[in-house]
């Protein structure tokens, strides 16, 4: 009478599913910013940087992810450029990633190694999934708004930030 059927397993898949979603963001909203973050807690910047590794690993750049400052510059955005429920959305999403490796990878995102969470961050980029594809090109976006602003970075690129002498905002280096 109440048997295993495809209706009962889709059903309590997407009620699962749905649960899921509700508590990362619920989740999200309870968690207390880091000391000296403004939206972020340790978590979310360990999350942030475990991210920024895989995204950002050095070479040829003169710094990774981590050593740019990537957690606390996205800290900072989500602080000051999103509206708040763009935040939370992206804090979802953060907790999402990482708790959602626990059932697939049988640990939370940042104890994954380096290639195992490049693995996972590919599968975000899959486009068949388009919900998926969104949430990577999100952490794409937000992580990558805070490294290439970091001076560093912008320098290596020939990128000489401030004005020149027409009163450009942010112009190439002559020569570089």
């Amino acid at each position: 009478m109440f048997g295993i059927t495809r209706r009962r397993v889709l059903v309590g898949g997407a009620v699962g599913i749905g649960s899921t979603v509700v508590g990362a963001g619920a989740a999200a909203v309870a968690l207390q910013p880091a000391e000296g973050a403004r939206t972020l807690s340790p978590r979310e910047l360990a999350i942030v940087d475990a991210i920024a590794v895989v995204l950002f690993p050095g070479a040829p750049f003169p710094l990774d992810g981590v050593e740019a400052g990537v957690a606390a510059e996205v800290d900072r955005i989500l602080s000051g450029m999103l509206q708040p429920i763009h935040a939370r959305g992206f804090r979802a999403l953060l907790l999402g990633l990482e708790w959602g490796t626990l059932a697939s990878r049988g640990a939370p995102f940042t104890a994954l190694p380096i290639a195992v969470r490049a693995e996972v961050l590919a599968t975000w980029s899959d486009p068949s999934v388009f919900e998926r594809r969104l949430a990577g090109d999100a952490f794409r976006l937000v992580l990558g708004m805070a490294y290439f602003q970091h001076p560093e970075i912008l320098r290596h690129l020939g990128w000489a930030p401030g004005c020149d002498d027409t009163g450009a905002v942010g112009v190439f280096e002559r020569g570089a």
